[in-house]
């Protein structure tokens, strides 16, 4: 019987991880935030060490969904915010919801084995960095009328046809 009730637990998680991934490369972020977290509460029940994957993919699903909720502020992730595995994400987290483009890209170079090492996390990087150069380009261009275009890639710290780039998209979200 326990054998049986283990096996469930690690195909509902297995099954929720795969959901997951499908629905965050769909950017259905919210349902991909949902099923990443009961993966994680399911492998953690069973004592897999998936848990730590699925507890990343939880904060990058959390990030991309531009929540101003901390994923490590459950109950079920708190015992893990300081885990060596995890202590990346903690931070980038943190640097993300601070809009903190220095530290988040200082976080992704001092980690880059833990933080892109993972494929998956990997090929989602480019959204967050284009999700925290956005938010930080608004809060330094919106006081303005007028601004040079090197400062902001300065700010940024791009060259300057990714500035422009930026601009052009961000402009919407005035």
């Amino acid at each position: 019987m326990f054998w049986s009730r283990y096996i469930d637990i690690e195909y509902t998680a297995l099954l929720r991880e795969c959901g997951g991934k499908m629905h965050l490369r769909d950017s259905q972020y919210q349902k991909a935030h949902t099923d990443f977290f009961e993966a994680f509460k399911n492998y953690d029940e069973s004592g897999s060490p998936r848990r730590t994957a699925c507890l990343k993919y939880l904060v990058l699903a959390s990030m991309l969904m531009k929540s101003n909720i901390n994923p490590f502020d459950s109950q079920e992730a708190k015992p893990y915010k300081n885990d060596r595995e995890i202590i990346a994400m903690t931070n980038l987290v943190n640097a993300y919801q601070s809009s903190d483009i220095d530290q988040f890209q200082n976080i992704i170079k001092e980690h880059h084995d833990n933080v892109m090492g993972d494929t998956f996390i990997k090929e989602h990087i480019e959204d967050l960095l284009k999700n925290i150069r956005t938010e930080v380009l608004i809060k330094v261009i919106k006081p303005y009328t007028r601004i040079k275009i090197e400062y902001v890639g300065e700010v940024l710290g791009v060259p300057l046809h990714e500035v422009t780039i930026a601009t052009y998209s961000s402009y919407s979200n005035l």
